[in-house]
């Protein structure tokens, strides 16, 4: 019989939040919520927002919408790698996928950490090959620092086990971050 280990201390907040989004979802979409409601006048995230070039500039725009607290946008901007029947929209306000977003942005914003537009957002992942591609959270910097040294500060208890992982697609020429994957 293997020995329990205590997990990280954030993995609390961070693992109920995650596993509702699987639920509410039905796979690993990333998160979304209306933040504050915008001025008047600002344009609203359409469901057709165009996708990027390449997996890493999709993944760094998706991030850098999680930091800014940009819910909604991040949400939809994957709605045309969604799974078949979903309503982006109705998914992109469940309360429980805006918890989701919030606790991403949270294990990421830290003290001290420069958040865009001041801080960068890079990713460093191999060239897809196919329509699919998965890049760790080890590939995908902050302000020069690791999205997964940045989820283990403060944490406890041994984190081997602990990783999050992004997949992107690429849909009608374009690429897109399709959910994520936390493993703990």
């Amino acid at each position: 019989m293997t020995a329990r280990r205590p997990l990280a201390k954030w993995l609390i907040t961070l693992l109920p939040a995650t596993v509702l989004t699987l639920v509410a979802c039905g796979s690993t979409n990333p998160v979304a919520e209306p933040a504050a409601s915008p001025p008047a006048g600002t344009p609203q995230p359409s469901v057709s927002q165009a996708g990027a070039e390449t997996p890493q500039a999709a993944l760094e725009r998706w991030v850098i919408q999680i930091l800014e607290e940009r819910y909604v946008e991040a949400c939809l901007s994957s709605a045309p790698v969604m799974p078949t029947g979903q309503n982006a929209a109705t998914e992109c306000e469940d309360p429980k996928v805006i918890k989701s977003a919030k606790s991403l942005r949270e294990a990421w914003a830290k003290p001290g950490v420069k958040l865009p537009p001041q801080g960068k957002v890079e990713v460093t992942a191999a060239a897809a090959k196919g329509d699919k591609i998965t890049v760790p959270d080890t590939a995908v910097k902050l302000d020069g620092r690791t999205l997964r040294s940045l989820e283990l500060i403060g944490s406890s208890g041994d984190t081997d086990s602990f990783s999050l992982t992004f997949t992107l697609q690429k849909h009608n020429g374009a690429w897109y971050v399709q959910g994520f994957e936390l493993n703990v």
